[in-house]
């Protein structure tokens, strides 16, 4: 019995996958891979529980088994000719190696290797590259890749980067509880903590190495430490660059080093390789953002995703090292990150795709300016980087779920106990509303996300990822009849207007382009957005029935957030790193003294409590508890 099936629900042609999964594990191990006391526990067991790893066997075959028994369907193999294919190529795995799988690529082809994160576990990707002037749109330069394993910790490993030499491998992982740096020598199986507790994560490269090899830089931090270079294998670290520098990454000679501080605008420091004589190429106004710098093969240029960050609305752009006018090379209007050059012309990176899903793995011709989506299946890619020699690459691939969670407010900080979970029948939700009797949430059946309705016990699509997937929460009015969500069409987004069942689609203030999440008035006349007007970024009362949109307030704006009696709205300003600073109107656009609360960014992280003058918010560091503070107007 597959997990859709002891959960009533639709079955398709991939339940016979997870059947034949389930047959290959006993045939394996000698015993069933969901087994209890009971039936009802069998079928929790089946519902819940993951299957456990099987000694003796390769980690080929164990990756084999686990995508076969996924409970999202969309998760598992979607044919069985595509399980059948990555048995025979198991069969091919190089004799002698442990702890990793390698599949012999073709013996005509120069080799290099790939390293990559697995959600849980880093994987190793040997593949066959052909050196060539260039390649052709149709082609995928990562054809001929094979995949292994690098590592099997519980828990997550993401943000990975690679020495020049392709020699080393660092990564951020939660294998001993906090989120740390840790570094390995390719083939050693010996992983170093570099942090062990004692430095929080950023948003964009928290770490990477020297050109030699010899060092890793770790990132400043906002509210913390400055930026470190710390002994590759351990040891003391010193300080390296500007007290606020981010992402350092030294040109092809290894002569120089661009860097960005996490100040206004994000500017862009070019410096001698020691740090030194360091001179600002190019920056942004406040609120906007650049990220990811890295040089192209041959020295001359810069590339860097540069746009509106919390609207997740980036691109890859490039300067000469010089300085001057910037060019765009993308269109995504998306969340790009992780550039890594893989030869003179060739930019690989991760992107969702137009209709939200991924992200995927890309690559830029940078002269045609052409990109192509490299990566196939559903595995998700969170981060590349590209040895020296661009025979080495270092992937982050993650399998994502969401579950939704209710933390009680009390007169005391809520404990693990007081926490519990939202039973709901979707593999995946997040971005939950509540209104009267009806939970909404976004999920997915695959691709972009869609919004979905629980009430009585039933889930329910009210709109399609597929017909446009869904960026941002949805803005549910408070009688809960009305929902407003943002849609991208035509390489805009705007406010679209549906019934709480799903019907009635109209759109809403066209001539205002959102960046962010929307919030209604209490009394289901106006819809708060952030968004630009064509003369500038703002807030803005969007009409619901009939007018025109009000600006509210000029300058880079937020995830505004109307109180439950209607006397405040609370946004967030303009983003400096990754936090901004909590702001408070009145629904007339006049100002009020702010809380002096900084929060995070990309996300809304903060609720007003019903029936009180408070509001939650999240501290903007994994470490800080949420809080509440109260207002008065």
């Amino acid at each position: 019995m597959t997990s859709e099936q002891a959960s009533a629900r639709p079955l398709d042609s991939r339940a016979d996958i997870f059947s034949l999964g389930v047959i290959l594990h006993e045939l394996l191990s000698g015993r069933r891979p969901f087994r209890g006391s009971s039936q009802v526990e069998t079928l929790h067991a089946i519902i819940h529980n993951q299957a456990p790893p099987l000694a003796g066997v390769s980690v080929w075959i164990q990756d084999i088994l686990d995508k076969a028994l996924a409970k999202d369907p969309k998760e598992r193999y979607q044919h069985a000719a595509d399980l059948a294919l990555d048995l025979r190529r198991s069969l091919r795995v190089v004799p002698g190696a442990t702890g990793v799988a390698s599949v012999v690529a073709p013996a005509r082809r120069r080799q290099w290797l790939w390293f990559g994160a697995a959600g849980i576990a880093l994987v190793m990707v040997a593949a066959g590259w052909i050196g060539r002037a260039a390649w052709r749109p149709s082609e995928n330069p990562l054809a001929d890749a094979r995949f292994s394993r690098f590592t099997d910790f519980e828990g997550s490993e993401n943000d990975a980067a690679i020495s020049r030499d392709g020699r080393f491998v660092v990564f951020r992982s939660d294998r001993d509880g906090s989120t740390d740096t840790w570094v390995s020598q390719v083939g050693s199986r010996n992983f170093v903590n570099l942090t062990k507790g004692t430095r929080s994560s950023v948003l964009v490269r928290n770490a990477g190495f020297a050109p030699d090899g010899s060092e890793v830089w770790l990132s400043a931090i906002l509210g913390g430490d400055r930026m470190r270079l710390i002994p590759s294998m351990g040891g003391a670290p010193r300080p390296f660059l500007s007290e606020h520098a981010m992402e350092a990454a030294w040109s092809p000679d290894g002569s120089q080093v661009v860097f960005h501080p996490y100040d206004d605008g994000d500017p862009l420091f070019i410096a001698d390789r020691d740090g030194s004589n360091s001179k600002q190429i190019f920056t942004l106004g406040p609120g906007e953002h650049n990220h990811f710098p890295v040089w192209s093969s041959d020295g001359q240029w810069i590339y860097f995703v540069s746009g509106q960050w919390d609207a997740r609305e980036m691109d890859i752009w490039r300067i000469p090292t010089s300085g001057g006018t910037p060019e765009r090379l993308t269109n995504h209007n998306s969340d790009v990150r992780y550039l890594a050059p893989l030869d003179s012309r060739t930019l690989l990176y991760v992107s969702p795709d137009q209709n939200g899903a991924g992200p995927w793995l890309w690559a830029l011709d940078t002269e045609r300016k052409v990109t192509r989506r490299i990566s196939s299946g559903l595995e998700v890619y969170t981060s590349v980087d590209v040895s020296g020699d661009g025979r080495c690459l270092v992937v982050t691939v993650s399998n994502p779920t969401a579950n939704l969670w209710s933390i009680p407010i009390l007169d005391r900080p809520a404990d693990e106990k007081d926490v519990k979970s939202v039973s709901l029948p979707s593999v995946r939700a997040y971005a939950p509303r509540y209104r009267g009797t009806s939970l909404f949430y976004l999920s997915s059946r695959g691709g972009g996300d869609g919004l979905w309705r629980y009430e009585n016990g039933q889930a329910t699509e009210i709109w399609r990822g597929a017909d446009g997937a869904l960026f941002e929460p949805p803005a549910v009015s408070f009688d809960g009849r009305r929902v407003a969500v943002i849609l991208r069409k035509q390489g805009k987004r705007t406010l679209n207007l549906l019934s709480a069942d799903g019907g009635d689609v109209r759109p809403l203030g066209t001539a205002i382009e959102v960046t962010s999440a929307a919030s209604w008035s209490p009394d289901g006349n106006w819809i708060v957005a952030a968004g630009n007007d064509g003369k500038g970024p703002g807030l803005f009362k969007i009409p619901v029935d009939s007018g025109d949109p009000a600006r509210l307030t000029s300058g880079a704006a937020s995830n505004p957030l109307w109180a439950p009696d209607g006397s405040v709205i609370v946004y967030t300003g303009p983003v400096v790193s990754a936090t901004g600073p909590l702001l408070m109107i009145r629904p007339d656009g006049t100002p009020l003294d702010a809380p002096g609360i900084r929060v995070r960014v990309n996300t809304e992280h903060y609720r007003f409590v019903p029936g009180r003058s408070e509001l939650v918010y999240c501290q903007p560091y994994p470490r800080w508890p949420p809080r509440t503070f109260g207002y008065w107007t």
